[in-house]
């Protein structure tokens, strides 16, 4: 009797990984920071914008327990402070306070806001670079490839149906990144270990998973939260800066990079 067949497990985030999330929301950010200047007749001086209210997106996010996934007519409330000359950290901390006399514009301009950002993110993103070339030679060369996501399973699989990779995808986990998850993950029948894991998050994607004793490959993003980890402290086992690079890594490597190797991509 033949022995089951063994494939190589790689794991992949979804959300700046495969496909660039941050761009459609650096532009419902813009879209949002106009509308507000437009109903205060004001505008925000900074030459980057998308810093300005990126830097009081990530302060509200340090207060709310859902972290960057706080309700968004709280940054439409912060930017209208903020334009009327209230410091950032102020803006940040009177957005979330029901006083009305503190507000610049009211619960329902606010609400508005929210709506016309909820819509915009909602945009089909642009795969990243190497994603649809990469997907394909790890499919073609037998790798089962699993989508972890703490976003919508859902939307994660409509999203990869519509930029043609869905085919080679064979599973979407939706669940909170924690070492226990990538520790089950690894459990999975017909699945050789150590397995992999593709990320641009060092926090989330990264440290649990090579706690878990995964072989993890950095795929750094636009975006970095000014709470993420210095690379350095993390150490991924390689960085790549384009996920066309993953397949030579894993198709290559049957077993966890040494300290000294060299690649195209960064091993750490």
């Amino acid at each position: 009797m033949r022995g089951a067949v063994v494939k190589t497990n790689v794991l992949t985030d979804a959300d700046n990984t495969l496909w660039d999330t941050d761009r459609v929301f650096a532009s419902a950010q813009l879209e949002l920071l106009g509308l507000v200047e437009r109903a205060l007749k004001r505008e925000a001086i900074p030459e980057d914008r998308l810093a300005y209210v990126r830097s009081l997106d990530q302060m509200l996010a340090e207060r709310h327990h859902a972290g960057l996934r706080y309700p968004p007519r709280h940054l439409a409330k912060a930017i209208a402070l903020a334009l009327t000359g209230v410091r950032a950290q102020e803006a940040a901390r009177l957005a979330w306070t029901s006083a009305t006399e503190r507000q610049v514009i009211g619960d329902l301009e606010a609400e508005t806001a929210e709506r016309t950002f909820l819509a915009a993110v909602q945009r089909l993103p642009d795969l990243r670079d190497g994603v649809a070339e990469g997907i394909h030679a790890l499919h073609t060369a037998g790798c089962l490839i699993t989508v972890v996501t703490e976003g919508s399973r859902e939307k994660a699989a409509r999203t990869a149906r519509s930029q043609g990779i869905g085919h080679y995808i064979d599973r979407i986990i939706e669940a909170p990144k924690h070492l226990g998850l990538y520790k089950r993950v690894q459990l999975l029948p017909g699945v050789s270990s150590p397995g992999y894991m593709i990320g641009d998050q060092l926090e989330r994607d990264i440290r649990p998973a090579k706690e878990a004793g995964l072989i993890t490959i950095y795929y750094p993003g636009g975006f970095k939260p000014r709470w993420e980890a210095d690379p350095q402290l993390v150490q991924p086992d390689f960085t790549v800066s384009s996920f066309a690079e993953v397949p030579a890594i894993v198709l290559k490597a049957s077993h966890p990079p040494q300290k000294s190797n060299k690649f195209h991509s960064q091993p750490q």
